[in-house]
C-alpha cells in the first residue's frame, strides 16, 4: 500500500527521468522500467483520484477528445517577425537599430530561428495550465490538451512562478521520417515538411492521438521580462534553463556586438544547419539589452528590436532518373522529373514538375541528368540547374510526346497559354480520374477520407467515372479496396453523405468550369443562388456581373450548354447533392460596399478564404484579376506580377496593416 507522500515521490522520480531523457540524452533507465514506473502510478491514482496532481505525468494525456479550439486573447500580443534575406538587410536593421537608439552601445543575441509552430506557454505557481497558439497575434488556439502531450515540456518548473514564456513545437526529424514512412505504408498523402506535420498534430482534435506524433517544444522567450527580472535575452535562456525548460543549446545562441559576428554566427549556423536532429531555416537576430526594446518598440506587427534573417534554401544534387508526362484533370500534360530519392529541407523527394516543355528546353533538362534540386518557399521541390558537366555526350534533349500517354489521342498546342494539351476530355482516363481527384478535395467537396490513393483504387476497379458515382458507392463496393474495413468504410461513407450539403460555390468549383477559381465561384454563387438559376443565364447576363470578363462568361455559358454537363449535375442532385448559396449578412455602410478586391501574396496573419470572407462581409467582391475594374489591391508578402499591373493602372495598393485599418 503506497501513501500519499510515496505518490508525491513517484511523481518526482518519473520527472527526473523524463529530464534526463529528453533534455540531457542521457537516460538511466530502460524503457521497460520507465514503462513499470509508469503503471505504477497510474495504478496509485486509480485507488486514490483524489490524490492526482496536474503535474502527474499521466496527466500528459487529456482524457477526452476536444470539441474544438477555443480562441483566447493574449494577454501581451504575440508578434511575428520581419525578415531578412540577405547580408545588407541585415546591416540596415543594425543601422536602424543604433539611429534609434542614438548612438548608445548595443548587443545583439542571436539564437536559431526554429521552422515550428509559435506557442506561448503559461505557469501559476509553477505548474502548467495553459498554452495558445500565436494565431492573428492577438488572439490563438487554447490547444492546452495538446501541449500536455509534448513529453519534453515539464509539467512543473523548478521554481513555483507565474510566468508565460514564448517557444516552439516542433517534430524532430527522425519521428517525421517514421511518420511519413506509416503513411506511405497505409497509402495515405504525405506530409510535406515537419513544421506542417507538427501543425496538423497541435491541431488534432484528440489529445491521446496528438500524443502519438512525437512533438517536442523548445523555449526562447519570456512575454513579460519583468516577471523574471532579467535584463538581456542571453539571460533568458539562463533563467529558462534553470527552471528546468529545454532551451536551445549554448552552441547555438550568441552574444555579437556587430554585424560582422553576427554573419560569422549565421555562417556557422548554416553550415550546421543540415546536421541538425530539427528544421530551422535562419537565425534570429534580437538586441540583448530588455530595456532597449520599448524604447525600439514595434511597426506594424514587428518588433524594431529583432529581425529574421533567413537563409538561402537548402540545394541538393541527385539524379534525373526518367521523365514521366502527367495528364491533368484539364488535359494538360505536364513533365515531371523522377528522381533519385534525396532528403530536403526536412523531406524526402523523389519527383520535381519541370512545369512545360518550354521550361525544360530553357534549362536544358534531360533523362539521366544530374541536377541541384530545392523546395521553392520551402515547399514545392523544383529542379534549379542542370550540372552540364557531368552529362553523357550521347544523351538526347528531351521532347514532349506527340500522344496522350493516357488515352493514345494526339496532343494540341494551347494558343491561350504555354501548354500541350490532349484534346480527349471525355473519355481520356487520366483527364476523368484527376477531374474525380479534384472533385473531392478539400477546396472542392471536401470529401474526408477520399484522397487519391481511394479515389485511384476506386477508378481502377470501375467503380466510379463520373462525380456522381461517389454518391452511389455501396459498402459491397468499398470493401473490396485494400486495408478497408468496417470504420473506415463508414468513415467515407459519412463523409460522402455530409458532403451533400456543400455550399453552391464550391460545388461550381468541383465541377470543373475552365476558368472558374474559388473567388469567381463565390461570385456567380452570389449572384445566381442556385445552380438551376445559374445554368440558365446567357453570356450577356453573366458578363454584368461585377469582375467576370467575356472569357469566364463564355466559357460559364458554354458549359452549361453541353448536354453532358446538365446530365451529371441532375444525376448529382437526383442523388441528395443540394448546394446551398452563402448567406452572408453584408453591411450596407461601409467602405467597401461594391467595390472590387484582387488579392496578391502571403497575408502573415489571414488566409485567401478569411480575407475573402471579411471583403464580402462588408460588401465588397473579390476577383481573380486585375483589371481597370479594380477598386484595392491587397498585397502580402512575395506579391506576384498582379502588383505590378495594379501600380501601372494606378490601383490602390493596400498593405494588411492598412487593410486592417480601413476594416
Amino acid at each position: 500500500m503506497y501513501s500519499q507522500k510515496d505518490y508525491k515521490e513517484l511523481i518526482a522520480e518519473m520527472l527526473e527521468h523524463d529530464r534526463l531523457y529528453y533534455l540531457e540524452a542521457s537516460p538511466k533507465i530502460s524503457d521497460y522500467a520507465y514503462d513499470q514506473l509508469f503503471k505504477k502510478i497510474e495504478e496509485i491514482e486509480k485507488a486514490h483520484p483524489e490524490w492526482i496532481t496536474p503535474a502527474s505525468p499521466t496527466q500528459k494525456v487529456g482524457g477526452g477528445t476536444l470539441k474544438g479550439f477555443r480562441q483566447v486573447k493574449h494577454k501581451i500580443p504575440m508578434l511575428s517577425l520581419a525578415n531578412t534575406y540577405s547580408r545588407e538587410e541585415l546591416q540596415d536593421f543594425v543601422g536602424r537599430v543604433h539611429k534609434l537608439l542614438e548612438g548608445a552601445a548595443v548587443h545583439f543575441c542571436c539564437e536559431l530561428k526554429m521552422d515550428g509552430i509559435a506557442v506561448t506557454v503559461l505557469y501559476e505557481n509553477g505548474v502548467f495550465t495553459q498554452a495558445l497558439t500565436r494565431g492573428d497575434g492577438q488572439k490563438g488556439d487554447d490547444i492546452t490538451a495538446n501541449m500536455k502531450t509534448v513529453r519534453n515540456l515539464p509539467l512543473r518548473v523548478h521554481q513555483k512562478v507565474d510566468v508565460e514564456l514564448r517557444g516552439e513545437v516542433f517534430m524532430p526529424h527522425t519521428i517525421f521520417e517514421a511518420l511519413n514512412k506509416e503513411k506511405a505504408r497505409s497509402e495515405e498523402d504525405l506530409y510535406a515538411n515537419p513544421r506542417n506535420a507538427a501543425a496538423g498534430a497541435l491541431k488534432l482534435l484528440d489529445p491521446k492521438e496528438a500524443a502519438t506524433r512525437g512533438l517536442s517544444v523548445i523555449f526562447y522567450g519570456i512575454a513579460d521580462e519583468r516577471q523574471a527580472s532579467v535584463q538581456t535575452q542571453m539571460a533568458c535562456h539562463a533563467y529558462l534553463e534553470k527552471l528546468g525548460l529545454p532551451v536551445f543549446d549554448p552552441l547555438f545562441r550568441k552574444r555579437c556586438s556587430s554585424v560582422d559576428e553576427v554573419l560569422t554566427f549565421a555562417d556557422k549556423i548554416e553550415e550546421k544547419r543540415h546536421t541538425l536532429p530539427f528544421e530551422i531555416d535562419g537565425i534570429v537576430v534580437k538586441v540583448d539589452e530588455l530595456k532597449m526594446h520599448d524604447l525600439l518598440g514595434v511597426t506594424g506587427k514587428s518588433p524594431r528590436w529583432a529581425v529574421a534573417y533567413k537563409f538561402a534554401p537548402q540545394q541538393i544534387l541527385t539524379r534525373i532518373q526518367k521523365i514521366t508526362v502527367q495528364v491533368g484533370r484539364t488535359g494538360v500534360l505536364t513533365p515531371v522529373a523522377e528522381l533519385e530519392p534525396v532528403f530536403v529541407s526536412g523531406s524526402t523527394i523523389s519527383r520535381a514538375t519541370l512545369h512545360n516543355q518550354e521550361e525544360v528546353e530553357r534549362k536544358d533538362i534531360r533523362e539521366g541528368d544530374f541536377v541541384v534540386i530545392e523546395k521553392g518557399g520551402d515547399v514545392i521541390p523544383k529542379v534549379v540547374r542542370v550540372d552540364t558537366a557531368r552529362r553523357s555526350p550521347h544523351t538526347p534533349p528531351w521532347k514532349m510526346p506527340h500522344r496522350c500517354p493516357s488515352c493514345h489521342t494526339l496532343v494540341v498546342i494551347s494558343e491561350e497559354e504555354v501548354a500541350v494539351r490532349c484534346p480527349n476530355t471525355q473519355h481520356c482516363p487520366e483527364q476523368q480520374m484527376r477531374s474525380l481527384i479534384y472533385f473531392a478535395s478539400k477546396e472542392a467537396m471536401d470529401i474526408e477520407n477520399l484522397g487519391e490513393k481511394v479515389v485511384e483504387a476506386l477508378f481502377s476497379h470501375k467503380f466510379i467515372r463520373n462525380p456522381s458515382d461517389i454518391y452511389k458507392l455501396t459498402p459491397q463496393h468499398l470493401f473490396q479496396l485494400e486495408g478497408f474495413k468496417e470504420k473506415s468504410v463508414e468513415n467515407l461513407l459519412t463523409s460522402i453523405e455530409r458532403s451533400k450539403q456543400a455550399p453552391l460555390s464550391r460545388f461550381l468549383l468541383a465541377l470543373g468550369i475552365k476558368h472558374v477559381g474559388s473567388g469567381t465561384a463565390e461570385m456567380l454563387a452570389q449572384t445566381a443562388g442556385s445552380i438551376e438559376k445559374l445554368s440558365l443565364m446567357s453570356q450577356e447576363e453573366l458578363q454584368e456581373i461585377q469582375g467576370i470578363g467575356t472569357k469566364i462568361a463564355h466559357s460559364v455559358a458554354a458549359y452549361f450548354k453541353e448536354e453532358k454537363n446538365l446530365k451529371e449535375i441532375h444525376d448529382l442532385l437526383a442523388l441528395g447533392v443540394v448546394p446551398h448559396a452563402p448567406q452572408r449578412q453584408r453591411r450596407k455602410d461601409h467602405r467597401f460596399l461594391n467595390k472590387i478586391f484582387v488579392l496578391t501574396g502571403t497575408l502573415p496573419h489571414y488566409s485567401r478564404s478569411q480575407a475573402t470572407a471579411l471583403i464580402e462581409e462588408c460588401g465588397g467582391k473579390v476577383v481573380g484579376s486585375v483589371s481597370k475594374k479594380t477598386d484595392y489591391l491587397l498585397a502580402g508578402e512575395e506579391p506576384g506580377s498582379k502588383l505590378t499591373k495594379a501600380l501601372e493602372l494606378g490601383i490602390r495598393v493596400l498593405s494588411e496593416e492598412e487593410f486592417k485599418n480601413l476594416l
